[in-house]
């Protein structure tokens, strides 16, 4: 994920896009209450997520990510708006425990491992920083679901979405363009089956796996709104992860 190094600053500019509006109501609405919780975000990235965890009640928050410059950016935010969070430039899979965490969090990183053995990696380095009998909550990729969609739709929202072979297997890449303006910010991710996924959960630890589609903020709930993004909430191109210790 040291991609985002050379990317972080369109990375930014594109989380202004509407789609990011839906991802971050839809995390909220999984994570739920956070009050006095002690949160570890990891794929943090610039931090955006991060402070409305800490913005959200909750305790001890430290931001993870792998890429220098999105810490950088994180931390740039930080300073000019002391929350007291604490951020750490590492990569997942070979996080060591750095607390014993009431939650931890995730937005987009899974379906970076490179490989089934990485993606244990991650999910073991999860288990490592969660307290027995507490979750993980991540948003991932879901199922190469937007790969074969038509660019026409997928811009409408803000992106493409390609694989360079269709049907996907795991560990099959797949490059992503977020559009925002003059922005521009492309990225690869893996896919990995869900049968993958959560064999890598379970073997790491967590008892439980559940899946949860995206919730609509209320505004969108209604209206031209609601018939937008009709398309998108149908083909469900992301998908909340939630495990249980």
């Amino acid at each position: 994920m040291a991609q985002y190094d050379e990317i972080a600053e369109h990375y930014k500019e594109t989380t202004q896009l509407e789609i990011f509006r839906i991802i971050s109501h839809t995390v909220s609405h999984w994570i739920g209450d956070v009050t006095g919780r002690s949160v570890l975000d990891l794929a943090c990235g610039e931090g955006g997520g991060t402070r409305a965890i800490k913005q959200a009640g909750a305790g001890r928050v430290v931001g993870v990510d792998v890429s220098e410059e999105m810490i950088r950016l994180a931390c740039e935010a930080e300073a000019k708006q002391p929350l007291g969070i604490e951020y750490l430039a590492r990569a997942a899979q070979d996080l060591e425990r750095i607390g014993e965490f009431d939650l931890v969090t995730a937005t987009f990183l899974l379906h970076y491992s490179q490989n089934r053995d990485e993606l244990l990696d991650m999910a073991r380095a999860v288990v490592r920083n969660l307290r027995p009998g507490c979750r993980f909550v991540t948003l991932n990729e879901n199922n190469g679901r937007a790969a074969n969609w038509s660019e026409e739709v997928t811009e409408r929202y803000g992106f493409r979405w390609r694989a360079p072979v269709w049907p996907l297997n795991d560990g099959d890449p797949m490059v992503i363009t977020l559009l925002h303006g003059a922005s521009q910010a492309t990225f690869t991710v893996r896919y990995f089956c869900r049968e993958t996924y959560e064999w890598a959960l379970k073997e790491a630890g967590f008892q439980t796996v559940r899946w949860h589609e995206l919730v609509l903020p209320p505004d969108m709930e209604t209206g031209d709104a609601r018939a937008f993004w009709a398309p998108c909430m149908e083909r469900q191109p992301f998908v909340v992860i939630e495990c249980l210790t």
